[in-house]
């Protein structure tokens, strides 16, 4: 909340619903800065960008425009947003809170009106090609070790598992060190340092973003590598609907019209896991629910 505003976030595909039109859009516009704090995630505005329908592109961004017209701001896209909450734990842990880190977005906000910067083609052939290329990434990164993981369960007479918290009420029992070492990995990265395993426990227990973000990756993990093929529950999403795991905390709603709803059901799965009080909901369901309330 900010005062007496909720904060609400969209996926991506949210705004490809608002842009759309229409009188429900027009509803929803004046309710929303009438009664809500918008907060726009970095990683969407880089997915609008990349747009590569250059009218389609513009209403986006007509959209996000008006939206601005209301109590709002942005915040940076995941790898920026992970790095600076890192930076200002590892310089000073004893004073750490994810909430004071300066996330804000400025050029991010100032770019919503910047005309040239979006109707211009060649940034988003570039912005696309690079989202596909670490939507690509990301999912071999998971995919290319299931043999091996397979192989395993196979050495020792175990069935894979049918079920993500199964796994990780095991690994959060000490059956091994994947979580610590997924957070190892991003906070070396960015640290410079070899962190212990007390450290990254320490901070995962602090920093809702980061521990949203390692959860949202675990999911992939356990869907791309390691659950039973036929009989395991699934959880159809890809690198960006899981990155958007790190703006969970930031918001009060976050609202996905993701299509057969596969982003909902794994964002709230992340939720529940990660201990987190955000509410995933459809965009039918903010629209039914904001327009009979407001």
């Amino acid at each position: 909340m900010i005062g007496d505003f909720p904060i609400v976030t969209f996926d991506t595909s949210a705004h490809n619903r608002l842009a759309e039109g229409g009188p429900a859009s027009e509803a929803l516009l004046a309710g929303i800065k009438s009664g809500m704090y918008f907060r726009f995630a970095g990683l969407s505005i880089d997915e609008m960008v990349s747009c590569s329908d250059p009218a389609k592109r513009a209403a986006l961004f007509t959209h996000c425009a008006r939206l601005q017209l209301g109590p709002s701001d942005c915040i940076f896209p995941p790898n920026e947003l992970i790095r600076d909450v890192i930076v200002a734990h590892h310089e000073n842990p004893a004073a750490f809170d994810w909430k004071t880190v300066n996330v804000r977005a400025g050029e991010y906000e100032r770019g919503i009106q910047r005309r040239k910067v979006i109707l211009d083609p060649q940034l988003s052939e570039e912005q696309r090609q690079e989202q596909d290329a670490l939507q690509k990434q990301y999912k071999q990164m998971f995919a290319g070790i299931r043999p091996k993981i397979e192989a395993v369960f196979a050495a020792h007479g175990e069935a894979p598992p049918r079920a993500f918290r199964e796994v990780i009420a095991r690994l959060a029992s000490g059956e091994g060190t994947l979580i610590w070492d997924m957070g190892k990995l991003l906070y070396d990265r960015t640290a410079e340092i070899d962190a212990s395993e007390a450290t990254i426990k320490a901070f995962m227990e602090v920093c809702l973003p980061f521990r949203a973000l390692i959860y949202g990756m675990l999911l992939s993990w356990y869907d791309l590598a390691v659950r039973d093929r036929h009989a395991g529950e699934k959880f159809r999403a890809g690198r960006n609907d899981m990155f958007m795991s790190v703006y969970l905390p930031y918001c009060d709603k976050f609202v996905t019209a993701e299509e057969n709803g596969e982003q909902e059901k794994c964002l709230r799965e992340v939720a529940a896991v990660a201990g987190l009080e955000t509410e995933i909901l459809s965009y039918d369901a903010f629209c039914d629910s904001f327009l009979v309330t407001v």
